[in-house]
């Protein structure tokens, strides 16, 4: 899995050139204050991942960082160690737990790589997608995929206490008859319910 090249630092640079409500827009929901869901880079910057986040975070405060341009959101991708959008922020310094979903560029296999600061519920996570027929895998706390560096905007929380997941493209596409931006909504195969409802099985453990 390659690291991304940032064409930002951060995000007052990325608003200096960006233009929220037509190349990116920021949607969040907040209830209570245990555990927020979140993907900073949604939308078509990793295509499929809103699209979890909204199944698996009704019942949960949620945010999401979506891209919108019709080619070149790649250039919207801030790497979560420097992800200071000031919504986040908020939502990320005033919950006490974060679930954060990603996609990478894997193209073949179909699969997910599990990170973050909160090991048990990492384990958690691997056991139900195992559990459900899916391909997953732990990272090691040392892992430069594994979201555990204290910058990182998931271990920003009350806690410090996070989950990351990383999905491959070629799982995320499994979850649509048509990848499609405008067309994914619409167009959900039975793997992406038997994930998502994998992943609820995590999220309740926060209740």
């Amino acid at each position: 899995m390659n690291q991304i090249i940032d064409t930002y630092q951060n995000y007052e640079e990325l608003s200096a050139h960006e233009r929220k409500g037509i190349d990116y827009q920021i949607l969040h929901q907040r209830k209570g204050d245990q555990l927020l869901v979140l993907s900073p880079h949604a939308g078509g910057i990793e295509s499929g991942v809103s699209e979890l986040v909204h199944e698996v975070a009704t019942d949960y405060s949620m945010y999401l960082f979506e891209g919108l341009k019709v080619k070149g959101n790649h250039v919207l991708h801030i790497t979560s160690t420097r992800f200071d959008e000031p919504i986040c922020l908020s939502q990320v310094h005033t919950h006490h737990y974060t679930f954060a979903l990603h996609g990478y560029g894997e193209t073949e296999v179909l699969q997910t790589l599990v990170g973050g600061t909160d090991r048990e519920k990492a384990a958690e996570t691997v056991k139900c997608l195992t559990q459900n027929g899916f391909h997953a895998l732990l990272l090691s706390e040392s892992d430069q995929f594994a979201g555990t560096h204290p910058q990182n905007i998931n271990n920003q929380c009350l806690t410090g206490k996070s989950v990351q997941i990383e999905i491959s493209q070629a799982q995320r596409r499994a979850f649509f008859q048509d990848f499609r931006r405008s067309r994914r909504r619409d167009t959900q195969t039975e793997q992406f319910y038997q994930y998502t409802n994998a992943l609820k099985q995590v999220l309740s453990l926060y209740e």
